[in-house]
C-alpha cells in the first residue's frame, strides 16, 4: 500500500527544498547551524536566497493549512490552528505553527 504519493514524485531541487527552508525560516524547528550543514552539504544551495522562495513557501504553507482545515470540524483546536494560519499567511500576525496536535 502506498501512501501520501506527495513525497515519492521527482521534480524541481526548489520544489523538494522549500520544506525544509520554511522549517528553518518561518517555525524554528532547525537551528542556523543545522541549516547551514544542510546546505552546506547538499552543495552551497541554500533555498531561502532563491527569488521564487516566498512564493514556494507560501503554497506549501497554503497546502499545510488546508490539511489541518480537514480535520477542523472534529478538532477545535485544529479549527483554531486554521484561524492562526490564514492570519500568517494573510499576513496579519507573525508565525510559528503548532504542529503539536497534528
Amino acid at each position: 500500500m502506498l501512501l501520501d504519493l506527495d513525497h515519492v514524485g521527482i521534480g524541481p531541487p526548489e520544489w523538494d527544498l522549500v520544506s525544509l527552508a520554511v522549517d528553518y525560516t518561518d517555525f524554528a524547528r532547525i537551528t542556523e547551524v543545522d541549516y547551514q550543514a544542510f546546505v552546506d552539504a547538499y552543495g552551497d544551495y541554500d533555498m531561502t536566497a532563491w527569488p521564487g522562495y516566498r512564493t514556494l513557501a507560501t503554497i506549501r504553507e497554503l497546502r499545510w493549512t488546508a490539511f489541518v482545515l480537514g480535520k477542523a470540524t472534529t478538532s477545535p483546536e485544529a479549527a483554531e490552528q486554521v484561524r492562526h494560519r490564514v492570519a500568517c499567511l494573510r499576513g496579519e500576525i507573525e508565525r510559528p505553527w503548532s504542529w503539536s496536535a497534528f
